[in-house]
């Protein structure tokens, strides 16, 4: 009777081996390192990255003569606004220096030697006033990060650890790299502000920059294109920014016709890698997920974006998926407001 008992209980025990193999053999393809973005995964396997990230200093601009104060960012007309407040803050100077609106940041520009005196700044004491105008041009994400790529992997040369051709490998970089910076990892923040290594303040969302978190709703928003006819409308609405501020026509025009025909050095859109780049962007369903998951909240948080070249369903406005994904930030944007409460 004993030995029939043992016998019972070895074959249940052998019964539950079997069971709990066969339950986890089956969940095992499925498993996901946590921090691991595969190449083959879908969309729905990736993390969104947070927006409003306010970790990075605004790049303000003013010129107090006209109470106009501009934020920059990369690979977003910065060049060409600094060279238009250089010659704002300091027309005298910027001409007779021969300055040109082809400069980029290695130029000595004349208004460098003003920045102590208010020019590469915003005092915290002007910025809820409403006599100052405060502007910014804005990129189209996709067309941004395709810039960021050919100016830094194939100009630069600076690529992460991706073969300079390899545009999978870097969307896949850069998106661990600004996930881990959005989940609040200082030492990779502490990186990203670091002068050394700074590929990450090129591509980082939008929204993560000039304040937005705060200011959104007091700046005059231009979306900028890099061709002379996505230029036209932006710049158009600029000169009458400057026109309402006072400014002399004679830079007024000056500033106009530089802004439309000028480059510089490091401009890519007429570019055959750019071609090359667009197409795959276009087609390719990895790097596509990845852009979607990188820079989707930066379409919801900036209706001024077209998104139209965007998936199904990120490219439909006012959708359920659409109205989610909005009360998300919105929920984040009143959190960051409590702690900043909190913190004051």
């Amino acid at each position: 009777m004993l030995s029939k008992n043992w016998a019972n209980l070895f074959l249940a025990l052998c019964c539950c081996f079997f069971c709990y193999q066969t339950f986890n053999a089956q969940k095992e393809p499925l498993i996901i390192e946590q921090n691991e973005a595969p190449m083959s995964s879908s969309s729905s396997e990736l993390e969104f990255i947070r927006p409003y990230m306010g970790h990075l200093p605004p790049d303000y601009l003013t010129v107090p003569e006209y109470n106009l104060t501009a934020c920059t960012y990369r690979k977003s007309m910065s060049q060409m606004t600094t060279n238009a407040m250089c010659l704002l803050y300091d027309p005298k100077r910027f001409l007779s220096e021969n300055h040109s609106f082809n400069e980029t940041w290695k130029s000595k520009r004349s208004c460098k030697a003003a920045d102590k005196n208010g020019f590469g700044g915003f005092p915290e004491n002007l910025q809820n006033t409403s006599r100052y105008t405060r502007f910014v041009f804005i990129r189209d994400p996709f067309d941004r990060f395709i810039s960021f790529y050919l100016d830094k992997c194939l100009h630069e040369k600076r690529c992460y650890n991706c073969e300079p051709e390899d545009l999978r490998c870097v969307v896949k970089e850069v998106y661990e790299s600004l996930l881990k910076i959005s989940r609040g990892e200082q030492a990779l923040l502490t990186k990203m502000l670091n002068s050394s290594s700074y590929m990450d303040i090129h591509a980082t969302p939008t929204s993560w920059v000039c304040d937005f978190q705060q200011f959104r709703n007091v700046y005059y928003i231009m979306v900028i294109g890099s061709s002379f006819d996505e230029r036209k409308e932006p710049i158009s609405k600029f000169v009458e920014i400057l026109r309402r501020k006072n400014v002399p026509e004679v830079y007024i025009s000056k500033i106009e016709g530089n802004l439309l025909t000028s480059e510089t050095h490091h401009s890519t859109h007429n570019s055959e890698m750019r071609k090359i780049a667009e197409e795959k962007v276009k087609n390719d369903k990895i790097i596509r997920d990845y852009l979607h998951k990188i820079y989707f909240y930066d379409y919801l948080v900036f209706p001024e974006f077209d998104r139209a070249h965007l998936d199904a369903p990120y490219n439909m406005s006012n959708s359920s998926f659409d109205e989610k994904y909005r009360k998300d930030y919105e929920s984040l944007i009143k959190s960051q407001e409590f702690l900043s409460k909190l913190k004051n």
